[in-house]
């Protein structure tokens, strides 16, 4: 029985330890890629108004500029092997967005798409 009960409480408490670990460096890839989603969409909206050459080469550096997203997806996936859960990883990309916000205005705008 103390085995059981050792093995319930032990779980949350080395989930919460793996979140603590990974909090500050999954929030910083968590901005970054959502910034870099939001600058390659306005750039793919001005090239959709105005195919220019200076809004294509704004095009091609924001796609550069996705691989902000690799590094989150595969952070991501490195804390789902070791035993996050979806609910878990995706707390943490709130938490992520309080603490790069500082006000809930400010939340608001990153999870915004403006065209």
């Amino acid at each position: 029985m103390a085995g059981i009960a050792v093995s319930y409480l032990s779980v949350p408490l080395y989930k919460m330890v793996l979140m603590e670990i990974w909090r500050d460096q999954f929030s910083n890839y968590t901005f970054a890629c959502d910034q870099s989603m939001r600058v390659h969409f306005m750039a793919k909206q001005k090239v959709a108004l105005d195919t220019t050459e200076s809004n294509v080469d704004e095009l091609k550096a924001a796609e550069i500029g996705l691989l902000d997203c690799q590094k989150y997806d595969l952070l991501q996936k490195k804390m789902k092997r070791w035993g996050l859960s979806d609910n878990e990883v995706g707390e943490m990309v709130l938490q992520a967005a309080e603490a790069e916000s500082g006000s809930l205005r400010k939340v608001i705008q990153i999870h915004e798409i403006h065209y």
